[in-house]
């Protein structure tokens, strides 16, 4: 009984620094994890969301009740190399699925393939807005200039 239970301590730390295993190290680059309710389960479940989970880096973390629910929001990146992009998150307590946006700049032109990847991404900085993640009145902002981008965008060669 005993050794059945070292074994499976001795496997579940082994498995600890595999990607995918049932443990990832994140880095909060700030520190601002120390006081916020819920900041563990958050990184963990938005970390899973990145190709690499364990290179995940926090920043900006903080939480409030939104509709009785606790709500984490913060900044990720998916590289520990300076000048890594940031991405905004929300995640309410307790549920399975983060909501990410990209926040990456818009291009001078979006491609006709990438159209709806940029719609559904916009989709997520509404949510946001509606978690009490970003500012009031940025995905109206974010989605004007996308629009006037998608308007100049080339399809099939033509305007």
């Amino acid at each position: 009984m005993y050794k059945a239970m070292i074994l499976a301590a001795v496997f579940g730390a082994a498995l600890a620094g595999v990607p995918g295993g049932p443990c990832a190290a994140q880095t909060v680059l700030d520190g601002s994890d120390a006081h916020v309710a819920g900041a563990a389960e958050a990184m963990k479940k938005v970390a899973a969301t990145l190709k690499h989970p364990n290179d995940a880096r926090f920043r900006h973390l903080a939480a409030h009740d939104a509709d009785g629910a606790g709500v984490v929001c913060g900044e990720v990146a998916e590289t520990p190399a300076r000048g890594a992009h940031f991405a905004q998150f929300g995640y309410v307590v307790g549920h399975d699925e983060p909501i990410v946006f990209a926040n990456r700049p818009i291009p001078a032109v979006i491609p006709f393939a990438e159209v709806n990847g940029w719609i559904n991404d916009s989709v997520h900085l509404e949510d946001l807005e509606e978690m009490g993640c970003a500012p009031k009145g940025s995905y109206h902002t974010y989605n004007e200039k996308l629009n006037t981008k998608m308007n100049q965008r080339k399809q099939y060669g033509v305007n």
